[in-house]
C-alpha cells in the first residue's frame, strides 16, 4: 500500500470504507507497520456508520474488528481498545443484543480501570464513561442494583475530576449525575432521584455562561436534566415546584431549535414517551385521554403552558422510560487522544481478607489481617453523632415502637452478637442479630437516614456472623443489602453513612470473593480504598489504619483477578502506611505489618521477581518472633499457608537458610492458630 494519509475528518463512509479495505491488505503483508493505522482507521470508520440509518449492525462489526486488532497490539494501544470497546457495547445495546453489549461494555471497563491505576492521562475520565455505559447494559438485563452501582462509581470518579478553580468537568458531572437520578427514576425512586437530578440541573446551570456558549449537546443534556426532575416532582404530587423545571426544558428545547433543528427530534420523542408534548407556545404539556380512549393535549385552562399538566404524570399506556442521559446527547465513546485526568478515583468493591484460592504451584493468594472484630466507625452499639442526631430528629415526631428504646434495644442486640463472634462462637452470634435486623426492619420505617443507618449496620454485622460461621451466601444477601442502603441515605447523612459504606464495600469484596467471583469483587474493593482514602484524608488519626487494611484487601481481590501489577501497587502503598503506623505503635500494628509484608512478597513472586522477594519474607518472620498474641478474628490460617508457599518457592530458587526459617515460621502459626470459625 503506498503511503499516504489516513482520511480526514468529513470523510464520505464509502471512501473510509475503501480506505479500510486497502489497510487489511496491507496489514496482512506487514502488520508491525500497519496495524496501527488499521485499528484506528476502523475506529473512525466503525463509529462513523453508526451515525448513518440503518448502518448500526455493520459498525458494531467494525468496532468489533478494531478491537480485535487493538487486542494483537496491547500495551501504547490498549486506550484505543477500550474506546473500540464501549462504542460496541453502545450500539449492541441498541440493535437489542443486551448480553453481547453487557460483555463489551465489562472488558472496556477493565481496560480503562488498568489504564486508571496506571496513571495514564485522561484515563479516569474515560473510566467515569465506561462505567455509565456499563450502567445502561446491566439495567437491559435487568440487573437493575448493579447498574446503580456502576452509576453511582462514575458520578463520585466525575465529582473528584472537577476543577475547582476552572470548572473544567462540570458538564461531565452534570450528566452522570442525571444518569443517576433518571436511572433512580426509573427504580420507582422518586424522592432520592430529586437530589441528583437538582444537582445536575444546578451544574448544567453554572455551565451557560461559558466562553464561547455551549455545544448543542451539553443543551440537550440539560434539556432532559430539567424534564426528568419535573416528571420526578410530578410523580410525588409537587406540581408548582415541576412547573419551571418543564419551562427550562422548554427553552433549552427552543435554544437548539434555532441552532440545529435535527438535533430536537430526541427531545419530542422523549417527551412523548412520557406523556408530553412540546406546545405551540413554547411550553411543555401533557396528553391525556379522553372517555373514547384517544389523545388530546391540555385544555388552556388547565394552567400555563409550561405546566406539566395534571397531576398524574403520565398517560396509562405510556411507554417505559428510555434510557437518556450521557450516552445520548454526548459522543458515547471516548476520544483516541484522552484528556486530561487525575489520580485515581476508583470506587468499588473490597473486602478484609479471605481464604487464599490459589493452588500450591501458584501461590497463596491472600494473607491478610482479620476483617475487623466491630467493623463500622464509631463501635458496634453507637449510631455515631450523625446518626443519633438524625434519630433524635426523627423520634420526636415519629410515634409507635420506633423510638429511642428500640434504637437502644437494637444496640443491645448488636453489640452481644458482636461479642460472641469477637470471641471465636460466631454461631451463637446469628441469633442475636437476627433478632437486630427483625426490629431494625421495624425502626426503619418512618426514620429517614437514622433507621436506615441502624439497619445497614445491623446487616453489616449479620453478614460477618454468617460468613464466619460458614453461611456465606446468606452473608452476601446481607452485605449486598447493607451497601445499597447506604448508597441511599448517603446524601443524607454523609458523616455517618460513609465510614459504614466503606466498611460495608470492603466485605461485600471479602464475600463475592469467598463464593469465587473475583472479578466482581474487584469493583466494592476499589470503592472502599477510595471512600477511606476520602476518610484518611479527613481524619488521618481515625483511618489510616483502615485504609492501609483496605489496600491490602484491595490487593488481595487485585490478585485473584490476575491483575498483578496492579495488586503490587497497592500492597506497596499499604505497606508504607503500615510501617508509618508500626513507628508510632509498635504493638498494636505489628499484626498489620506483617501481613503487608508477606502480601508484598507474594505479588513479588507473582511476577517473578525472584531476587526480591527473599527481604520482605525475612522481615515478616523477623517481626513475628515479637507477636505475642494472635486475636481470635486474625486471619492466622491464610498467614500460615501464605509463609509455607514462600518458604518452599525460596527454597527452589535458592535461598535455603530464608527458606528454612519461614517455613518454621508457618508451622509456628499453625499450632497457635485458633480454631477457624469462618
Amino acid at each position: 500500500m503506498a503511503e499516504r494519509e489516513t482520511p480526514g475528518a468529513g470523510t464520505p463512509p464509502d471512501e473510509l470504507g475503501r480506505t479500510v479495505a486497502a489497510l487489511r491488505r496491507a496489514a496482512r503483508a506487514d502488520p508491525g507497520r500497519y496495524l496501527p493505522r488499521l485499528g484506528y482507521t476502523l475506529l473512525r470508520f466503525g463509529s462513523l456508520l453508526a451515525t448513518e440509518p440503518g448502518r448500526m449492525a455493520e459498525s458494531v462489526d467494525v468496532l468489533g474488528e478494531a478491537a480485535e486488532v487493538y487486542r494483537r497490539l496491547s500495551g501504547e494501544h490498549l486506550p484505543g481498545l477500550g474506546i473500540a470497546l464501549q462504542r460496541q457495547a453502545l450500539g449492541l445495546g441498541a440493535l437489542g443484543r443486551h448480553q453481547e453489549g453487557l460483555g463489551a461494555a465489562r472488558e472496556a471497563v477493565e481496560v480503562w480501570r488498568g489504564l486508571a491505576a496506571e496513571g495514564v492521562e485522561g484515563s479516569r475520565a474515560e473510566l467515569a464513561g465506561a462505567l455509565l455505559v456499563l450502567g445502561g447494559r446491566l439495567a437491559e438485563t435487568g440487573r437493575h442494583h448493579e447498574a446503580l452501582d456502576r452509576i453511582h462509581e462514575a458520578v463520585e470518579t466525575r465529582r473528584l475530576l472537577v476543577d475547582r478553580a476552572d470548572g473544567t468537568g462540570r458538564t461531565e458531572l452534570a450528566s452522570a449525575l442525571q444518569e443517576l437520578g433518571v436511572k433512580l427514576g426509573e427504580m420507582g425512586r422518586q424522592e432520592e432521584a430529586l437530589v441528583p437530578l437538582r444537582a445536575s440541573v444546578a451544574a448544567y446551570r453554572e455551565t451557560a455562561g461559558t466562553a464561547g456558549g455551549r455545544e448543542v449537546g451539553d443543551l440537550g443534556g440539560h434539556a432532559v436534566a430539567a424534564f426528568a426532575t419535573g416528571r420526578a416532582l410530578l410523580g410525588l404530587g409537587r406540581t408548582d415546584e415541576a412547573r419551571p423545571y418543564f419551562a427550562e426544558a422548554a427553552a433549552l428545547h427552543t435554544e437548539i431549535t434555532a441552532r440545529e433543528p435535527a438535533a430536537t427530534a430526541f427531545l419530542d420523542h422523549l417527551f412523548a414517551l412520557h406523556g408530553h408534548r412540546l406546545t405551540y407556545e413554547g411550553g411543555i404539556a401533557a396528553w391525556t385521554r379522553t372517555p373514547d380512549g384517544t389523545t388530546s393535549s391540555d385544555r388552556p385552562e388547565d394552567g400555563p403552558a409550561t405546566s406539566g399538566g395534571p397531576e398524574a404524570p403520565d398517560r396509562p399506556d405510556a411507554t417505559p422510560p428510555a434510557r437518556t442521559g450521557t450516552t445520548t446527547w454526548t459522543e458515547a465513546s471516548a476520544r483516541t487522544e484522552t484528556s486530561a485526568g487525575d489520580e485515581t478515583a476508583a470506587r468499588t468493591e473490597a473486602s478484609a481478607s479471605t481464604v487464599p484460592t490459589a493452588s500450591a504451584e501458584e501461590g497463596p493468594a491472600t494473607s491478610g489481617p482479620a476483617e475487623p472484630a466491630a467493623p463500622g466507625r464509631g463501635g458496634p452499639t453507637s449510631l455515631g453523632p450523625a446518626a443519633s442526631a438524625a434519630s433524635d430528629q426523627g423520634n420526636s415526631t415519629t410515634p409507635g415502637p420506633a423510638g429511642p428504646a428500640l434504637f437502644e434495644r437494637i444496640d443491645r442486640l448488636n453489640a452481644r452478637g458482636l461479642a460472641l463472634a469477637d470471641s471465636g462462637r460466631p454461631g451463637l452470634a446469628v441469633e442475636p442479630l437476627t433478632e437486630a435486623l427483625a426490629l431494625g426492619r421495624t425502626a426503619a420505617v418512618g426514620t429517614g437516614a437514622a433507621g436506615a443507618v441502624s439497619l445497614a449496620r445491623t446487616l453489616h454485622h449479620l453478614a460477618f456472623a454468617r460468613a464466619w460461621s460458614g453461611r456465606r451466601t446468606e452473608a452476601l444477601e446481607a452485605v449486598d443489602e447493607a451497601v445499597h442502603l447506604c448508597r441511599r441515605h448517603l446524601v443524607d447523612a454523609p458523616e455517618t453513612v460513609r465510614p459504614l459504606l466503606a466498611d460495608a464495600t470492603d466485605s461485600l469484596g471479602s464475600r463475592l470473593a469467598v463464593l469465587g467471583r473475583h472479578r466482581d469483587a474487584v469493583a466494592p474493593a476499589t470503592e472502599s480504598a477510595a471512600l477511606f482514602r476520602q476518610l484518611a484524608h479527613a481524619d488521618p488519626a481515625a483511618y489510616r489504619d483502615e485504609l492501609a487494611r483496605v489496600l491490602n484487601n484491595l490487593s488481595i481481590r487485585l490478585c485473584d483477578a490476575d491483575r498483578h501489577a496492579e495488586a503490587l501497587a497497592a500492597t506497596e502503598e499499604s505497606l508504607e502506611i503500615q510501617r508509618s503506623l508500626h513507628r508510632e505503635d509498635p504493638a498494636a500494628h505489628l499484626p498489620g505489618l506483617v501481613h503487608a509484608l508477606a502480601n508484598l512478597a507474594l505479588r513479588l513472586a507473582r511476577l517473578d521477581r525472584h531476587d526480591e522477594v527473599t527481604a520482605p519474607t525475612a522481615e515478616a518472620v523477623r517481626h513475628l518472633r515479637h507477636l505475642d498474641r494472635i486475636h481470635p478474628n486474625n486471619d492466622v490460617a491464610a498467614l500460615a499457608e501464605s509463609l509455607a508457599w514462600l518458604g518452599g518457592y525460596l527454597r527452589r530458587h535458592g535461598h535455603r537458610d530464608t527458606a528454612r526459617d519461614t517455613e518454621r515460621a508457618a508451622g509456628e502459626l499453625r499450632r497457635r492458630a485458633p480454631e477457624p470459625g469462618r
